[in-house]
């Protein structure tokens, strides 16, 4: 097989399986609506892996719809890191006393 023949596994050449995209957009979906659920933001790692789980999922599906998900994902991870702030800073500001 040569280069013409089989596009390279890295190669976003646009191709976009349906299957694999489908289920790209179920994956992306849930973890945009975990996002909604109050114990989901206080576990950092859950996040975090999230996170990467969504920009590699992003590959899947074609580049203007993975870019309103993503839009979607950030617009909520910012609203959970704004309440993971403030859960941080109270226990400290309660701590301290008034």
């Amino acid at each position: 097989m040569n280069a013409a023949s089989q596009s390279s596994l890295f190669d976003a050449g646009g191709f976009v399986d349906n299957q694999q995209a489908a289920s790209a957009r179920t994956r992306m979906r849930a973890m945009i609506e975990r996002c909604h659920t109050v114990p989901y933001w206080r576990d950092e790692a859950a996040v975090i892996l999230d996170d990467g789980a969504f920009q590699r999922a992003m590959r899947l599906v074609p580049p203007e719809e993975a870019q309103a998900l993503w839009a979607e994902f950030d617009a909520q991870m910012a609203r959970l890191y704004v309440r993971w702030a403030a859960a941080c800073a109270s226990p400290s500001e309660t701590a301290s006393g008034p």
